[in-house]
């Protein structure tokens, strides 16, 4: 895979680049996405960069795992839109339970639609959808390690 192939079945399956694995990370990351498949996709390609994760198909599943685990989680990956619930308002729970994390948002929406959806609560990092796994990889090194 190279750094113009967007995230997908396929995408998966090809070969990666040097870039995608020349950085590991640890920890456990919560991914928050809607769709099944690309929350699936983004899941099993955490632990190739030494991370875990875990994933929720909207806010409300979220905020159940966060609770249950607050300390577990070293980083958020969330898209923008979700069921039956803001990504403001989880993220505001998220964070009365862990103000530190780090967020990344993973969306199809410009910066700013970000901005207006997301008010005054901070964003750490942001991958425009459709992105690749080398793209992802580089978002979440630079806001994990700096």
């Amino acid at each position: 895979m190279n750094a113009h192939t967007p995230l997908s079945p396929a995408s998966m399956a090809a070969p990666r680049s040097a870039a995608w694995m020349e950085w590991k990370g640890s920890g456990r990351v919560l991914v928050i996405e809607d769709d099944a498949a690309v929350r699936m996709l983004v899941t099993r390609a955490l632990p190739k960069l030494g991370f875990t994760a875990a994933g929720a198909g909207s806010g409300a599943e979220a905020l159940a795992l966060m609770r249950a685990l607050p300390e577990d989680y070293v980083l958020i990956l969330s898209d923008l839109s979700l069921p039956g619930m803001e990504a403001a308002e989880m993220i505001r729970g998220i964070r009365d339970l862990r103000p530190e994390i780090a967020l990344i948002l993973m969306t199809g929406y410009p910066r700013e639609r970000i901005r207006e959806k997301m008010g005054d609560i901070h964003v750490n990092g942001f991958v425009p959808k459709p992105f690749t796994l080398d793209t992802l990889a580089a978002e979440i090194r630079s806001v994990l390690a700096p």
